[in-house]
């Protein structure tokens, strides 16, 4: 490709701009901070699987003082003022248990309180080890929920990738296809000025010499001043198709290009069944859908559980001991035992709870209702999109066809008219059905490839080469 300078004329071709597009535009950007940003939430889940290794500190102290009481030995209350400081560190180990919803740890933590004054003294409480088990609801389980969603929601993030990027490759074909049939209005009127000046000087030596009438050569000068004025608009929608194309692309405002008409097309059929197949199986729609499902159902359950009962588990295992001397609180102590289960059972809610499951439940039929009308507006798309590629292809044939016989029309025509045989009436119309025969080229063209890019973004399917569409993530 030749470099994009300012002073050197870059010409591309649809392939060129589609790869550029999914290169370099602001769109991949996008795309990419997508994928990125669920790649980062799935490795967020995956790290929540894992031990999590925490130390903890705090202190929290009195340094102007505070007015505590103190039991005196006859059973008096003495209210006196001291200061005083309590640091506590503590290392754990967590993990979560997702087969049962809960937690479990095994800690270490040593407290020390300070009194500091007249009545000075400190004392150590240690725990060496203890093991801990936390079950916050018995009935729901998020762990279970978040194992079976999470997976899914990014294998669809990575169907989405590859979406966004053909998404992009089309985008890329209308903004070439816009400027490519600008350029092509320019080059006919380019031609059609050309053509006509020749037609006036002719034309005028012919009038000079008696052949033709005054108003048959005025005529001719007005089609050479409507085509003139017709080239200035064109080139300005030119200019205006360039610059939408290089801001797509990301490229300088300055940069000269030319496009090049595709002149290949690819020769293939789209088997209905393959490219429903396909879509189904290869589409982040699809996982979409039952990650909504598995969603409304983890909402019902949710729903459920707090339904105002109310069961949760503690437990802990452990030694502890207390002393002035670090190394003695360290020695010896006692083992503490702790199991604390927790029940609530609503008396009287006026049935807030009933009304709460009966809203996700609702809501679940709501998007089941919803998913089953998008699994069928998706099996529709890929059906209409797929026929119509099939019948495109003919159009696209038919109108090269039309294309080729009205530009040899046009030639036959104007050499009948220069010897005589034909008015210019014949010739204008034979210039305006060559000028709209290449119009409507242009016009299939760019519907044949807007729809071979549409069925690969339903798809996600190449069905030139016959392989699966992938595109390599860069994970930063």
């Amino acid at each position: 490709m030749i470099p994009n300078t300012s002073h050197a004329q870059q010409k591309l071709n649809l392939k060129d701009v589609i790869t550029m597009a999914q290169r370099n535009s602001p769109s991949y950007y996008r795309a990419q901070s997508r994928a990125l940003n669920s790649l980062y939430a799935y490795r967020f889940f995956r790290s929540g699987q894992m031990p999590q290794l925490v130390l903890n500190f705090t202190n929290s102290s009195s340094p102007f003082g505070e007015t505590v009481e103190v039991l005196q030995p006859d059973g008096k209350i003495e209210y006196i003022r001291r200061k005083t400081s309590n640091t506590s560190l503590g290392l754990g180990l967590r993990q979560n248990v997702p087969w049962t919803g809960g937690n479990f740890s095994v800690r270490s933590d040593l407290n020390r309180f300070d009194v500091f004054g007249d009545l000075s003294s400190q004392n150590y409480l240690a725990t060496p080890f203890s093991i801990n088990y936390n079950q916050p609801s018995i009935v729901f389980n998020p762990y279970r929920w978040e194992r079976m969603i999470a997976p899914i929601a990014y294998d669809e993030s990575k169907r989405q990738y590859v979406e966004d990027l053909e998404v992009v490759g089309l985008d890329g074909a209308s903004y070439f296809f816009a400027a490519l049939s600008a350029q092509v209005q320019v080059r006919i009127y380019e031609q059609n000025v050309a053509n006509t000046d020749t037609l006036y000087k002719i034309s005028k030596g012919r009038f000079d010499l008696g052949k033709i009438a005054e108003n048959e050569l005025l005529q001719i000068e007005l089609s050479l001043l409507n085509a003139r004025n017709t080239l200035e608009q064109y080139n300005l929608q030119q200019e205006i198709a360039y610059q939408e194309l290089k801001r797509f692309l990301n490229m300088p405002k300055d940069a000269d290009i030319k496009l090049d008409l595709p002149d290949v097309v690819p020769q293939f059929d789209v088997p209905l069944d393959k490219a429903v197949a396909e879509a189904s199986s290869n589409r982040q729609s699809v996982l979409e859908f039952r990650r909504r499902r598995l969603e409304a159902n983890r909402d019902v359950a949710q729903a459920k559980a707090s339904s105002g009962y109310e069961f949760n588990l503690q437990a802990q295992l452990g030694q502890r001991n207390n002393d002035e001397k670090l190394r003695k609180a360290y020695a010896g102590g006692e083992v503490q035992q702790n199991l604390s289960v927790g029940v609530g059972i609503p008396i009287m809610d006026w049935g807030r709870a009933k009304y709460r499951v009966r809203q996700a439940k609702a809501n679940r039929d709501l998007i089941e209702i919803d998913v089953q009308q998008e699994e069928r507006k998706f099996e529709q798309e890929v059906f209409l999109q797929t026929q119509q590629f099939n019948i495109q292809k003919r159009v696209l044939s038919s109108a090269a066809k039309a294309d080729t016989i009205a530009g040899l029309r046009y030639e036959i025509t104007k050499q009948r008219y220069l010897i005589g045989k034909i008015s210019i009436t014949d010739l204008n119309l034979a210039q305006q059905e060559k000028d709209q025969a290449t119009q409507s080229f242009i016009s299939a063209l760019r519907n044949f490839w807007n729809n071979y890019y549409t069925v690969r973004r339903l798809t996600l399917y190449d069905f030139e080469k016959q392989e699966k569409i992938r595109y390599e993530f860069d994970e930063k």
